[in-house]
């Protein structure tokens, strides 16, 4: 019966075998592509390093893992850094990184890249947050502070950081605006010092220096005061084109100026 079972099994058993085979086969050696470094673990335990090439496996009982050996680049989305004057920033940055040793970076931390984006997260805050004003326009001093850093703490993982940097700097509306009013305020401050020299009189100084609110806003009423002035006065054109008498023409100027605000009322006049 055990025969008959074995014939009629026969040719699925060959198939069976054939496969069983073949998968053991391909289990005892694996390839390494190049610009690749591989572990082997026996019985879970890291044992030696592997380059590229065909490597031979006890299988069930050796594996592998792999990690690229060349240069790679990560980039690191856009983060918000308020710095210790109060200003807020966009910041990118990147790194080009490169595994040296396997054995740390496979063995120290689990997920190797998710890490070194933390990392570079925390190194651009660390850089950031103490850098003044004028530190932030020297890029290249930034660059050299974040490589630093991140070389300091990726080295126990096994990775060399051969280049970080911050491809853009950005900071938002309101830094712009503290920053344009400091250097207005830095420009009046010297302004009223060498007025004050000349004048010997720090009243007079200041009155000559004026507000910075002042010209603006004296500006945008001049402005404010022409358009109306012309637009009476056209107005006026028309007005005699079509005939009218001199009466009505100031009568209808006086309508209109009785719309205006009081201020440009009689700066028309």
């Amino acid at each position: 019966m055990i025969k008959d079972l074995f014939l009629e099994l026969g040719d699925d058993l060959v198939v069976i075998l054939l496969v069983s085979l073949s998968a053991v086969v391909r289990a005892m050696f694996r390839t390494i592509d190049s610009g690749h470094e591989g572990l082997r673990f026996t019985f879970g335990r890291a044992s030696n390093r592997l380059g590229p090439g065909l490597h031979f496996f006890v299988p069930f009982v050796q594996t592998m893992r792999m990690l690229p050996s060349r240069a790679r680049t990560l980039d690191l989305p856009a983060q918000r850094v308020t710095t210790q004057e109060g200003l807020v920033y966009q910041a990118d940055a990147n790194m080009v990184y490169r595994v040296v040793d396997i054995r740390k970076a496979l063995i120290q931390v689990d997920q190797l890249e998710k890490a070194m984006l933390q990392m570079l997260g925390l190194s651009v805050q660390e850089v950031l947050r103490v850098a003044r004003r004028d530190q932030i326009r020297n890029t290249d001093h930034l660059n050299q502070e974040l490589h630093e850093s991140l070389q300091k703490r990726l080295s126990q993982w096994g990775v060399q950081v051969e280049h970080a940097g911050f491809p853009s700097i950005a900071p938002s509306a309101q830094s712009i605006r503290i920053t344009q009013l400091d250097e207005v305020t830095r420009e009046r401050q010297g302004a009223l010092t060498q007025l004050t020299t000349i004048t010997g009189s720090a009243s007079l100084a200041t009155a000559l220096v004026g507000t910075r609110q002042m010209p603006v806003r004296r500006t945008r009423a001049l402005q404010r005061m022409a358009f109306a002035r012309r637009r009476v006065n056209r107005i006026r054109k028309v007005l005699r084109k079509r005939g009218w008498s001199p009466a009505q023409v100031r009568r209808a100027e006086w309508h209109l100026r009785s719309r205006l605000p009081v201020k440009q009322k009689q700066r028309l006049r």
